[in-house]
Order: C-alpha cells, then structure tokens, then sequence
C-alpha cells in the first residue's frame, strides 16, 4: 500500500516537472519570436504626398505644402508643424554614390516624400517649384496623395514643368476633423516671388558626393572627377 502510494507521488511529480519544462520552452519561443509589430509607417504616417519626376533628369524640381496655420514646409523647413519632408531631392546630380572602394554607385530616383504624422482641420495647399532646370524639353511630373489608415489614393495629379523657376499650384484641399477630404480647388496661390518669368536663384551648397561629379554648363554629368 506504501509502495503503490509512494510510486504515484513520484508519477505526479514527473507529471509537474514535465509541464515545467513545457511551459519554459513556449515562454522561450515567444521570446525569441516575439509577436511581429504593426508597421512603423501605420503608428508614424496618417497621410503622404510624393512627388515625383523623370529618374535620369537633372532637373531640380521641389514641393511645398502649407498646412491650415500657416506652417510651410519645403526645402528650407523639412519639418513643419505635423509634416516632414524626408529628402530635398536634387535630380541626378545626389543621384551618385561612392563606395568604400571607389566604386561609384548610381541610384536612379527622383522623388520627394511629405510625411504627416496628423492632420490639422483645414485647408491644405501643395504646390511644385522648378528650381533649377537643367534638362532640355517640358519636364513630366506626377503628385500624388495617400491616405495610410486605411490606404487609400485620395488624388493625383500629372503636370507638365517647362522652364527654369516655374511654380504651380497643385491642389488645395481641406480636410475635416475625422481627415476626410471635404473640398478641394486649384486657385493659386504662390509661395516664392514670381515677378519674371526666368528666375535666377543662389544655387545650393553641394554635398561632398556632388563635389566629386563634373558637369558640364548645362548641368549634366560628365565624369566623376578623380576618376581613373
């Protein structure tokens, strides 16, 4: 009678001691495969705009976008109010990187990127800006707006930029409290002095990738100085 009850106290314990174990090894695959995250860009981005324009010009073209209180974001303030510019694109000239080993590396994209992080009720204004033409012909450029959550296409546009300085309204729209979009127009309104036609602007100081590109008068690249 001892020995039977003293065998099933000893079945009992390798009973708990198993599911000791198993409970240790399912807490240490949930700790090495954490449950994934929702997409930084669902947490971070309500809405973007993009604007985009032929990968092999060397136009120089740039978006604005002023928000309900005036903020104005562009080249010259990246971050404005709830919005953030993430790259002050500048055609093919910051299109070329070197590598460790000298090797040059050609990413062919020309596009610039408003992130918002919220909205403000109000009424929003995007307009583009050709700072710098360098490319012969009109210039094709394509603005579009997306809404992240839930992803939606909310509007694009497809205009044509056909000189040096040129700058357009592309859309204004409001939005509501909830961020729909409850009205939009395209009466203009400008950001930089347009009183002639050809503007001449200060040109910007390159960074120490474009230093090493040569150009011609026209803005075109000739060959990497230095180059072998």
């Amino acid at each position: 009678m001892f020995f039977r009850s003293g065998h099933l106290a000893f079945v009992d314990f390798l009973f708990i001691l198993l599911l000791a174990f198993m409970s240790m090894f399912i807490l240490a695959l949930l700790l090495i495969n954490p449950v994934p995250k929702k997409s930084e860009i669902e947490r971070k981005a309500e809405y973007l705009i993009t604007l985009e324009w032929d990968d092999k010009s060397h136009d120089d073209i740039d978006i604005w976008v002023e928000d309900p209180v005036n903020n104005i974001l562009s080249f010259r303030n990246r971050a404005a109010g709830l919005m953030h510019l993430d790259k002050d694109d500048l055609g093919r000239i910051n299109d070329i990187i070197y590598l460790p080993d000298g090797t040059r590396q050609e990413i062919e994209l020309n596009r610039e990127v408003v992130t918002f992080r919220g909205w403000i009720k109000g009424e929003y204004i995007v307009n583009v800006h050709m700072y710098t033409k360098r490319t012969d012909g009109d210039a094709p450029v394509k603005i579009t707006m997306l809404r992240i959550n839930p992803y939606k296409v909310l509007w694009e546009e497809n205009i044509l930029l056909e000189h040096h300085g040129q700058e357009r309204t592309i859309r204004r729209f409001t939005l509501n409290q909830k961020g729909d979009i409850t009205k939009t127009s395209t009466i203009e309104k400008l950001f930089i002095n347009t009183t002639r036609r050809r503007l001449e602007f200060e040109p910007r100081e390159p960074t120490d990738r474009q230093r090493n590109l040569n150009l011609d008068s026209g803005g075109r690249l000739i060959e990497p100085r230095g180059a072998p």
